[in-house]
């Protein structure tokens, strides 16, 4: 329908319909929605190729959830909840895990055997943020990894490519796929790994995981799946028009995973009836940007399997009132269980302790790793409104709104009894990296990252400076008894300024360990070292079963006393099917790269 004022300020409007009658059904959705206001707006003498490219993207628009988005926007707000309004939900602490950690571990570890359980990253977002922030990062960080030094990335790259890792620059999606392979190398089959990607993400993830030599990983041993567009509207409710013409699009939210995974493809069969026809029963979900989320934790997912729990929360405990994050609560009005987040909550509820143990009265709080049955997935969970992000528009900048869905209210529909929280150590499963610099950081995460690779190789026997840096890939282990089995660590010396990355292990129980005692990283140096093929050639056999082609193995073994010399920096990287030896008592004076090529037997110093 164009009206007189229509006709008056987009004069293009009706020669486009006559050109092209099929754009005619959408402008009158957008009018009977009251929509068609964002012409006036954002398009007025806008040309024909400009207002087709707006209704050809309009086509793709779900009203009913547009309408929801603008009775959100012009509601009166969320009401702040005060004390008589919720009650605490209590969580398996730390301490209380020990008396069954056994049992639980045990649990967790059948499931893995059976493939009961995937994992599911949520990888969605624009993924730009980072990769043009890195002048910024470049200055924080005193010393850069070996990717970040060479500098060369595209801008457009989401998150999951970013090259975390302290040392040797492993990126989010290396550190997913490397722990997913140990786990299903341990257990004999391999989990499921999904990522949840937007459409701004997604071929993108795709494109870096088939190019990528991951380890050996098989082709079909992961699946990306996106998330729903949903479009931003201003302040005033309109449709934001983007420069170019079309809508300004953003994800759902990772709430979203639900209808995803729901979703029916050509074949009439959603992931959902995948995922149970080849025996998964619970999904493990978490962010792409938590480098140690770790979600095959075994403890974790056995209490889950135990307390028969639908949804399981991972909670660090909160100990500042003031800390911004989402808390576990019971309703008392409905008796549902939910996570809180801390803008509704009044200072009365976040400041409220147990006189017995001076602890926060409500302190489970939500780090977004969460175990869900797939028996409990439905798609129709609340949505949260989220308002005064500036983005670019026809007419400039303008502030805007979104509409999403947080996986975390899957609970409100569940029954409390079976939502369940287990507390989790910051340090070993919780680095949120939302920013380039500052808190919850790049910088912020390469230390930890490096704290905990130092923790372990000390537990392991190794003399650790406090400023050397120390990074261990996902196929040494998460244990310090698994470095000691592969000989990393025990009489090992890292001197300060030092910098370590290893990535390997040993093929053979039966064979001799990756490396012997007495290695010495003198200070400003760095060694890094990697096998490309840990666990040889793979390929997935009947319900995912992975199947090993012996000999294809990479093989290094570092011998005793070995010596790099001061600001020497040295990377030993070994083929598939490769072999190398460092001999006893070798000394690095002078930078060293070698790459051993596939099939190839070398031996140094």
């Amino acid at each position: 329908m164009i009206n007189a004022e229509m006709r008056h300020i987009c004069p293009a409007l009706e020669p486009l319909l006559k050109r092209r009658p099929d754009l005619a059904e959408t402008l009158e959705c957008l009018h009977s929605h009251d929509l068609d206001q964002a012409l006036l707006r954002y398009l007025p003498n806008a040309s024909q190729e400009l207002l087709a490219r707006f209704l050809n993207d309009c086509s793709r628009i779900d009203f009913s959830r547009v309408d929801d988005h603008r009775r959100a926007l012009h509601s009166s707000g969320v009401m702040a909840l005060t004390p008589e309004d919720v009650a605490p939900v209590s969580m398996l602490t730390l301490e209380e895990q020990g008396e069954r950690r056994e049992q639980d571990s045990q649990a967790g570890a059948g499931a893995l055997a059976e493939g009961r359980f995937a994992s599911v990253a949520f990888a969605g977002g624009a993924g730009t943020r980072f990769f043009s922030g890195l002048d910024a990062l470049q200055q924080a960080l005193e010393h850069p990894n070996h990717k970040l030094r060479q500098g060369r990335f595209d801008p457009r790259e989401p998150k999951g490519v970013f090259p975390i890792s302290p040392v040797g620059g492993l990126s989010f999606y290396d550190l997913i796929i490397g722990e997913a392979l140990r786990v299903g190398i341990k257990h004999g089959r391999l989990p499921w790994v999904l990522l949840l990607t937007s459409s701004v993400t997604h071929d993108r993830t795709q494109h870096f995981l088939r190019t990528a030599d991951l380890w050996g990983l098989p082709p079909n041993a992961w699946r990306a799946f996106t998330q729903a567009d949903e479009p931003r509207l201003d302040m005033q409710g309109h449709l934001v028009v983007e420069p170019e013409g079309g809508l300004a699009w953003t994800g759902d939210g990772h709430g979203g995973v639900y209808r995803a995974l729901m979703n029916r493809g050509a074949d009439g069969r959603s992931l959902h009836d995948i995922l149970r026809a080849d025996g998964v029963e619970h999904l493990v979900m978490h962010n792409v940007d938590n480098a140690v989320a770790r979600p095959f934790v075994e403890a974790r997912l056995g209490f889950h399997i135990r307390e028969r729990a639908l949804f399981t929360v991972s909670a660090t405990r909160k100990i500042n009132p003031e800390e911004k994050v989402g808390l576990l609560m019971r309703m008392r009005g409905s008796g549902r269980v939910e996570v809180v987040e801390y803008n509704v909550l009044s200072p009365e509820i976040a400041n409220l302790r147990d006189p017995h143990t001076g602890r926060l009265v409500h302190e489970a709080g939500n780090i977004n790793t969460n175990l869900v049955a797939l028996d409990a997935v439905q798609e129709d969970i609340d949505t949260t409104l989220y308002t005064g992000k500036q983005i670019e528009s026809c007419i400039g900048p303008v502030e805007s709104s979104s509409l999403e869905m947080l996986n975390q209210h899957l609970t409100r529909l569940l029954d409390p009894d079976r939502v369940r929280a287990f507390e989790v150590e910051r340090s070993e499963l919780f680095m949120p990296t939302k920013n380039v610099t500052g808190v919850d950081s790049v910088v912020s995460t390469v230390q930890q990252m490096s704290d905990r690779s130092a923790r372990l190789l000390r537990q392991a026997g190794a003399t650790i400076a406090d400023t050397a840096l120390c990074d261990l890939g996902p196929a040494c282990g998460d244990q310090a008894e698994d470095l000691k089995r592969y000989g990393i660590g025990p009489g090992w010396q890292l001197e300060p300024g030092a910098q370590l990355f290893a990535c390997a292990c040993q093929p053979d129980p039966e064979g001799p360990p990756i490396a012997e005692s007495g290695l010495r990283l003198e200070e400003n140096s760095s060694l890094l070292f990697s096998t490309q093929r840990p666990y040889g050639s793979l390929r997935l056999g009947p319900d995912r079963t992975l199947l090993r082609q012996p000999g294809s193995e990479s093989k290094l073994h570092i011998g005793r006393d070995v010596v790099v010399r001061p600001g020497i920096r040295v990377r030993l990287d070994v083929g598939p099917g490769a072999n190398l030896r460092v001999k006893d008592k070798a000394c690095f004076s002078e930078d060293t790269e070698i790459v051993v090529p596939e099939g190839e037997t070398l031996e140094i110093g």
